[in-house]
């Protein structure tokens, strides 16, 4: 399953790193005009409005789209608590009718990320990127419907076995993720659900850089690098900052002036103080001594 990615480069950025990456020709693909309602983030969620890259129809033209993640089918006409954010590819091979039905043959498209989190049994978030730094490339459907008097375009995440690749060790589903040389295969319009079309749904055969990454992801608010900034380096740069004192850091701290006399010990105040009391009884038996010859003189 995969429930949150990250994408934070904005529309024209986006774009120039598709046209780099020889994922569309930058000439020939535009954002459709409401562009403004995809915000990049780096923790994109369900019902955010996510980039997209589809084939029209009609013109046969690539276009990036924000659609709404989380799967609406065309033909409901009431908004649903089951808002499917994956699509299983093996149901979607096996099964000839239900919910993805007609996306599955007429409305595929590319949902686009630069990496996605997955939590293990033990609810440790990880996030999952292409080692050499690609964006990656879901495969997607989508579908436009009217509910409740609004018309909304929505999508779902493609999601596989992950095969031997050291992701199984932390979740048994992943997302489809394609080559570029898939993409056209995967968004073709004219084609449907065909066995050619079946073959790009397979584990992704790149490397991946998995790790450990805060527990500030499992809340759909937070919204910063620090949400995939990987957790072992969080703990290395707060050891360094903890670490003990060296011999030279010692020699070069800053010692206030403090009086040098040595304060006195627990048993030199007792000796003190009985020599103290000694002193007072003696000059007090003196002043005694003295008024008493005072009064037989008289």
């Amino acid at each position: 399953m995969c429930g949150r990615f990250c994408c934070t480069l904005d529309p024209s950025t986006l774009q120039s790193k598709l046209h780099q990456e020889k994922v569309v020709d930058q000439s020939d693909t535009q954002w459709s005009d409401d562009s403004d309602k995809y915000q990049s983030s780096y923790n994109c969620s369900p019902w955010q409005y996510i980039p997209t890259l589809l084939e029209h129809k009609q013109s046969h033209k690539k276009t990036l789209m924000p659609m709404r993640w989380g799967f609406i089918a065309s033909w409901m006409k009431q908004h649903s608590y089951q808002r499917p954010i994956n699509a299983r590819s093996e149901t979607l091979i096996g099964n000839q009718h239900g919910l993805f039905q007609e996306s599955k043959n007429l409305y595929r498209c590319i949902i686009i990320a630069e990496g996605f989190y997955e939590w293990n049994k033990q609810k440790q978030p990880f996030y999952i990127k292409r080692k050499d730094g690609h964006l990656m490339l879901f495969a997607g459907l989508y579908a436009t419907s009217t509910v409740e008097g609004e018309t909304v375009t929505t999508c779902a995440i493609v999601t596989t076995e992950p095969g031997h690749c050291e992701f199984s060790k932390i979740h048994n589903r992943v997302p489809v993720i394609l080559d570029p040389k898939d993409v056209d295969v995967w968004i073709n319009s004219q084609q449907r659900f065909t066995n050619h079309i079946q073959e790009v749904l397979k584990p992704f055969e790149g490397e991946l850089d998995i790790y450990r990454v805060s527990t500030e992801v499992n809340s759909t608010k937070p919204n910063s690098p620090n949400l995939i900034t990987p957790l072992d380096q969080k703990k290395d740069s707060i050891s360094r900052f903890l670490k003990p004192s060296t011999v030279q850091d010692e020699s070069n701290k800053y010692v206030p002036e403090v009086d040098r006399k040595p304060k006195p010990t627990l048993d030199q105040k007792k000796r003190k103080g009985s020599v103290d009391d000694h002193s007072k009884n003696a000059k007090t038996a003196k002043i005694t001594q003295f008024f008493n010859k005072s009064s037989s003189s008289k």
